[in-house]
C-alpha cells in the first residue's frame, strides 16, 4: 500500500481520540478510503484502533473524469481567448474581419466602455444566452443590466484588468432576465476601440459541470452514510438474533451434558429438541442474511433471469404477483457493477410496492431505446403525490437515485394518488460480443 503514516495516525488516533480518513492507493493501483477510529471498551477506555477500508475507485474514475472534462474546458477558452487576442492586435487593419468573427463567435461576448460600463458590442451568442435583442443591451451600461457581473464586482475586475493585463477563467454566476443563476468561466481584457479602451468579456457556460460535481458529492457522502447504516443493520442482526441463538445453544448444551450424566433420557430428549430448534433459527438467520446482502443468483445469472427469481421471492415472501415484460429476441447486457446497482434498486422498489402501495400485483418492463436499458416497476396502487412524497419514501428513493448516478443511471418517477406508480431506471447497455 502507498501510505507510510499508518502508525503516525494510528497514534494521532489513538491519542487525540478523533477519527482520521484518509484516501489510500494499493500497490496495484486501487483506492480505497481508509478510516481510522478509537476501539472504546466497555468501561469507555481506548484501547486500539479500528481500520475500515471504503471501496472508492468508481468515485476516483469519475473524479479523473471530472478533471479531464475541466481542462478540456479551461482548453477550449484559452484557445477561443488566444484567437481574440490575436484579431485584437490585427484591429486597426482589419476592421471588418474583427467584426464578423466577433459577431460569429460561438462563445457569448461583449464589448463595453471601460469607465461606465456601457456596452458598445455584443455578438449573437451573447444574445442567445440571456434571452435578449440587440436594442435592449446597446447603450445601456452593466450597472443597469446586470449582465453578466454586479456593479461592484465590474470596479474591482475593471481595476485588475488594467492592473495585471489579461484576467483568464474566473468562475463566478450571473443571472438571466429570468432570474435563474447560471455559473459562467470568465475572460477580461481591455481592447483598443476607435482609440478609446475599452472592456472584452467572453464566457462559456459551466454549470451542468458544476452540478455534476456538487451531485457526485453529494451522491459519494449519500452513499457512505447509507453504508454505515446496512452495517449498523447487519451488527444488529447478527447481536441480536443469531449471537443469542448461539448463546442458548451453548447454554443448552450444558443441560444437555447434565443430562447425559445422570441418564435422562427423556431429559436428553427435550434438550435435543430444542437445540434443533435454536439451530435451526441460527441457520435461518445466517441463510437470510446472505440473501438479503447477495443473492447468488443476482451475481451468476443474467439480467432477466435475476428479474424472474426476484419476482418468485416477491411471491414467496409477501404474496404479491409480479409480471416480468421483455423482448425474448433481444438480449439484454449491463455492466458487472451497473447490474449490481440496478438489481438491488429493483428489489428495493418491489419491497416499496408491498410496504406501501397496497397492491397485490406489480409488473417489471424491460424496455430497449438509444443504447439504454430501460427497466420499469409499475404497480395499480395507492400511489403518492411525488412533490409531497412521505420523508420516510423520499429519503429511500434518493438514496437510490444517488448510487444509481454514480454508475451512469437515472431514476425517473411517475406517480399520482390512487392511480399508480411508475418508476422506471435508465441503465446505459453494455456492448455485446458476438
Amino acid at each position: 500500500m502507498k501510505y507510510d503514516r499508518l502508525t503516525e495516525d494510528a497514534e494521532l488516533v489513538f491519542r487525540t481520540r478523533n477519527a482520521v480518513e484518509v484516501e489510500v492507493q494499493t500497490e496495484n493501483d486501487n483506492w480505497f478510503l481508509l478510516r481510522m477510529s478509537p476501539y472504546r471498551s466497555t468501561e469507555d477506555k481506548i484501547q486500539g484502533v479500528v481500520l475500515t477500508f471504503v471501496d472508492i475507485n468508481k468515485f476516483k474514475e469519475v473524479q479523473k473524469q471530472i478533471i479531464h472534462n475541466q481542462e478540456t474546458l479551461e482548453e477550449r477558452v484559452l484557445e477561443r481567448t488566444q484567437e481574440l487576442d490575436e484579431v485584437n492586435e490585427r484591429l486597426s487593419q482589419a476592421r471588418d474581419l474583427f467584426e464578423n468573427l466577433f459577431d460569429t463567435n460561438p462563445i457569448p461576448t461583449s464589448i463595453s466602455n471601460l469607465e461606465d460600463g456601457r456596452f458598445i458590442n455584443v455578438n449573437a451568442a451573447y444574445l442567445r444566452f440571456y434571452g435578449l435583442q440587440f436594442d435592449d443591451v446597446i447603450g445601456h451600461t452593466s450597472r443597469e443590466l446586470h449582465l453578466p457581473l454586479a456593479s461592484n464586482i465590474r470596479v474591482s475586475l475593471t481595476k485588475r484588468v488594467q492592473k495585471e493585463g489579461p484576467l483568464r477563467d474566473m468562475e463566478m454566476e450571473t443571472k438571466l432576465p429570468s432570474g435563474e443563476t447560471r455559473t459562467i468561466l470568465t475572460s477580461l481584457q481591455t481592447v483598443e476601440l476607435d482609440g478609446k479602451t475599452a472592456l472584452m468579456l467572453a464566457f462559456i457556460d459551466i454549470t451542468e459541470r458544476v452540478r455534476a460535481e456538487r451531485d457526485i458529492r453529494i451522491a459519494a457522502t449519500s452513499l457512505n452514510v447509507a453504508e454505515q447504516a446496512e452495517r449498523q443493520r447487519i451488527s444488529q442482526i447478527l447481536h441480536d438474533d443469531l449471537q443469542q441463538n448461539i448463546f442458548a445453544v451453548k447454554v443448552q448444551l450444558s443441560f444437555l451434558s447434565d443430562g447425559l450424566s445422570k441418564n435422562d433420557p427423556e431429559g436428553v430428549k427435550a434438550d435435543l429438541k430444542q437445540l434443533d430448534e435454536w439451530l435451526s433459527a441460527a441457520i435461518a438467520t445466517t441463510r437470510q442474511l446472505s440473501i438479503d446482502l447477495s443473492p447468488p443468483i443476482l451475481s451468476e445469472e443474467g439480467l432477466v433471469e435475476a428479474l424472474l427469481w426476484l419476482a418468485s421471492q416477491t411471491k414467496i415472501q409477501y404474496n404479491l404477483d409480479v409480471n416480468v415484460e421483455w423482448n425474448e429476441g433481444k438480449q439484454v447486457a449491463l455492466q458487472d457493477d451497473v447490474r449490481a446497482i440496478v438489481l438491488q434498486s429493483v428489489r428495493e422498489l418491489l419491497f416499496n410496492v408491498v410496504k406501501h402501495a397496497g397492491a397485490q400485483q406489480a409488473r417489471i418492463k424491460i424496455e430497449h431505446t438509444d443504447g439504454h436499458v430501460r427497466i420499469a416497476v409499475s404497480d395499480n396502487g395507492q400511489g403518492f403525490d411525488p412533490k409531497a412524497v412521505h420523508p420516510q419514501i423520499s429519503h429511500g428513493l434518493k438514496k437510490m437515485r444517488d448510487r444509481l448516478f454514480l454508475v451512469g443511471c437515472n431514476l425517473i418517477i411517475e406517480s399520482e394518488v390512487n392511480n399508480g406508480t411508475r418508476i422506471t431506471i435508465e441503465a446505459p447497455e453494455a456492448d455485446v460480443m458476438d
